[in-house]
């Protein structure tokens, strides 16, 4: 059976789509607009449909014929770049667009390691990244806007692969000369009745109530915020204590005030952080770059926040 359609024609009718007119696909494929609108009325000879509703001086829209081919196509152009990329990789070098999703608590700790590192080992991919919440992370993943993200497994979707490349139990972050600042560890029972610094966005906020076994009605939350050096600096004002499982480097806030941590007893499993990527459909594997983010993460990013936790001991104020 002969196809209705040409790579080409498809990547035409891709950019009127997306860029709205027969004239800005034209400069974006840098073609010119003739050889443009010849394509798409030979894509729509060929397919018998009418895709585009074409207005002069408004521009060009897709029909209902035309969305659905345009959600298609996406795949088949999608499908096919990636087909060229694996072919010239046989050299053994990565290439190709790779986007990386951060969860925003988390990108200070991966994010430099990646376009650092993993850059230098692979200089042909073309690396950007999107800092992001929670829900943004997996809309993007879902929709092929990020290749690989990075946050708590916290309402995964079921298209969503994801492997753990991190578990850390949480510690107390406290004011350097509190009470509790010179013990080894900490209950749940040792900080009852110290206000609470609530780190809000979710995941980190489910976690920190989880971790503490409160709700957000629990009258010692003093303060919420979306931040985690604003916690940290409220920390380091003496306006409450905060559990966190992010480390830090400094012992210091960023207005100069001296905080300890002390690790946390509790009951709670440790907090867990996931590398995360679309599942392939029928049988097929992610790019290979994706895999190799993935492999690098897995063996780099534990010894990454070890070596923080390190520095900062080596640091550390007294109690």
């Amino acid at each position: 059976m002969a196809l209705p359609f040409t790579l080409r024609q498809l990547e035409i009718f891709d950019a009127v789509v997306r860029t709205g007119s027969l004239s800005a696909a034209a400069r974006e494929l840098t073609t010119a607009q003739s050889s443009v609108s010849s394509a798409i009325d030979e894509l729509e000879r060929q397919v018998g449909q009418r895709l585009l509703v074409r207005r002069k001086a408004q521009g060009a829209w897709p029909t209902a014929a035309g969305r659905q081919l345009h959600r298609e196509s996406a795949i088949v152009l999608r499908t096919a770049l990636e087909a060229g990329r694996i072919l010239q990789e046989r050299d053994g070098q990565l290439r190709g667009p790779l986007t990386v999703g951060v969860y925003d608590t988390l990108a200070p700790y991966i994010l430099p390691m990646i376009l650092t590192d993993f850059a230098e080992a692979h200089p042909l991919v073309e690396l950007s990244f999107v800092e992001t919440d929670h829900s943004g992370l997996m809309t993007g993943l879902q929709s092929g806007a990020i290749d690989v993200g990075f946050t708590y497994p916290h309402d995964v979707p079921a298209e969503i692969s994801h492997e753990l490349i991190l578990q850390r139990a949480p510690h107390v972050l406290l004011p350097a000369g509190h009470r509790l600042a010179g013990r080894s560890r900490l209950t749940v029972a040792d900080i009852e009745g110290e206000p609470l610094i609530l780190l809000g966005n979710t995941p980190s906020k489910a976690n920190t109530l989880r971790v503490l076994g409160i709700t957000e009605q629990d009258p010692r939350i003093a303060w919420v915020t979306s931040s985690l050096p604003l916690t940290r600096a409220l920390v380091g004002a003496r306006l409450g204590i905060a559990t966190l499982v992010q480390p830090d480097a400094s012992t210091w806030t960023v207005d100069g005030h001296p905080v300890v941590e002390v690790p946390f007893d509790v009951d709670a499993e440790d907090v867990s952080v996931h590398v995360a990527w679309l599942s392939p459909v029928e049988r097929r594997r992610p790019p290979r770059r994706v895999t190799e983010l993935v492999t690098f993460t897995r063996e780099r990013f534990t010894p990454h926040i070890n070596a923080i936790d390190a520095w900062r001991r080596r640091h550390a104020p007294l109690g």
